[in-house]
């Protein structure tokens, strides 16, 4: 089974993905990486972040990029006139 990289850029942070996870197609490290995004946003909304953007560069075994999958968590909050 093929091995695929996700490496990950949150902010000016690069964060290389060293170990690598193995998955049978190019659909399931799609499906794996979307995952990983949604739970990254998640966190950053239950931590109060209105601004919260990032990427993951999917790499195979052979250093060969596959897909870059960008993401965000723009949050604009509304406060209701009363009445």
């Amino acid at each position: 089974m093929p091995i695929y990289f996700m490496h990950m850029t949150e902010g000016d942070e690069f964060i290389p993905d060293l170990e690598g996870i193995e998955l049978p197609n190019i659909a399931a490290i799609q499906k794996a990486a979307i995952a990983g995004a949604s739970g990254l946003i998640a966190e950053a909304v239950k931590q109060g972040r209105r601004d919260y953007s990032g990427r993951f560069d999917v790499e195979d075994e052979h250093g060969q990029k596959l897909l870059t999958l960008t993401f965000a968590c723009p949050i604009h909050i509304e406060l209701a006139s009363p009445g």
